[in-house]
C-alpha cells in the first residue's frame, strides 16, 4: 500500500499553484568522502537518479562544487534552468546550484552573495573557513502568473559563521513584494539560535506539513534521515530546511525524506538525505 501511496505522489498532476522543492547536500567529490562513500563518478549516476525519480520543480543542490561537474548534470538534466557562480577569478567554484524547471517558470533575475562581514563581497566568513554564499533567484510561474524568490545556501559549521549566515539571509530578503523559498544545508539543527531566527521570519515546511513520507528501496527507519554528523534523532537531527516567507500563507501536504541506497555496497548516496516538499500558495 506504501508503496502504490509514492508512486501516486510522483506521478499525479499538481494544481497550478503546487510546487515541489528539493534540498540536497551531495557530498563533494573531493576530501568529504573519506572512503566512507562510493567515488563521486558513481554517485553522480545516483544523484542524477534521486532527481529524475522525485521530479522537482526547484532544486537547490550543494557540494557539487565544480563547474564541470554541473555541467556533466546540465547535459542529463536539460528541463532545468541551472544557476551557480561562474567567476574563476578565485575558485572554480559552485556551491549552491539552484535548477529551475524550464516547463513551469521563467526566470527573470539571478544573482547571489558571499556570507561574510563584507556585506555581500567574497569573504572567507566571519570565522576563517572556506567562502560561503547564497545564490538566488526571481522567478514567474507560466501559469499563474506568481512572482517567487528561490534561494539556496550552504552555511558553514563553525557556530559564529552559521549564526551570522542566518542574520544575513533574513536581512537581504526581508522586504521583497513577492515570497521568498530558501533551501538549503544550513548546518543548522532546530535548536539552536541561528535557526530560530530563521524561524521568526520563515517557516519550517516540516513544522507545517500535513503528511512525512520516507522515499526508500530497502529496510530503514527515521532516524536514517540524519546527516551522519550531525546527529543520531530524527527529527531534532535536521539541519537541511526548506523554509517558507512567513509574510504569505502556505500548505505543505507532503514533506518526504529520500532513503534510497545504491551500489553493491547497498549505501546512501550522501551523508545527507535529500528532502523533499510539495508546498502551495494559498
Amino acid at each position: 500500500m506504501k508503496l502504490i501511496l509514492f508512486i501516486l505522489l510522483l506521478s499525479s498532476n499538481y494544481a497550478f499553484s503546487s510546487i515541489r522543492v528539493m534540498t540536497f547536500n551531495t557530498t563533494c567529490a573531493h576530501l568529504c568522502e573519506k572512503g566512507k562513500f562510493d567515488k563521486f563518478k558513481e554517485r553522480k549516476h545516483w544523484i542524477l537518479d534521486t532527481i529524475k525519480r522525485t521530479n522537482p520543480d526547484l532544486i537547490s543542490l550543494q557540494e557539487v562544487l565544480s563547474t564541470k561537474q554541473l555541467r556533466w548534470f546540465k547535459k542529463r538534466l536539460p528541463e532545468y534552468h541551472m544557476r551557480y557562480y561562474r567567476k574563476y577569478f578565485i575558485f572554480r567554484y559552485a556551491d549552491p546550484a539552484i535548477l529551475v524547471k524550464k516547463s513551469k517558470f521563467d526566470i527573470t533575475k539571478s544573482g547571489g552573495f558571499w556570507l561574510g562581514p563584507r556585506k555581500g563581497k567574497f569573504s572567507f566568513g566571519w570565522k576563517t573557513a572556506f567562502p560561503r554564499q547564497i545564490r538566488w533567484t526571481k522567478i514567474v510561474q507560466k501559469d499563474s502568473g506568481q512572482e517567487f524568490y528561490f534561494a539556496g545556501s550552504h552555511f558553514d559549521n563553525s557556530k559564529k559563521n552559521k549564526e551570522n549566515s542566518a542574520k544575513v539571509m533574513v536581512k537581504a530578503f526581508e522586504n521583497l513584494s513577492a515570497p521568498v523559498i530558501f533551501a538549503a544545508d544550513t548546518n543548522l539543527r532546530p535548536h539552536m539560535d541561528g535557526f530560530k531566527h530563521l524561524n521568526q521570519y520563515y517557516y519550517d515546511s516540516y513544522d507545517i506539513t500535513k503528511n512525512v513520507s520516507y522515499l526508500k528501496n530497502s529496510e530503514t527507519n527515521p532516524d536514517d534521515s540524519c546527516n551522519l554528523e550531525k546527529g543520531k534523532t530524527f527529527p531534532s537531527c535536521r539541519v537541511d530546511h526548506i523554509f517558507l516567507d512567513k509574510k504569505y500563507d502556505w500548505e505543505v501536504s507532503n514533506w518526504i525524506i529520500d532513503q534510497y541506497k545504491y551500489g553493491k555496497n547497498n549505501r546512501f548516496t550522501s551523508d545527507h538525505r535529500a528532502l523533499i516538499a510539495d508546498i502551495e500558495l494559498k
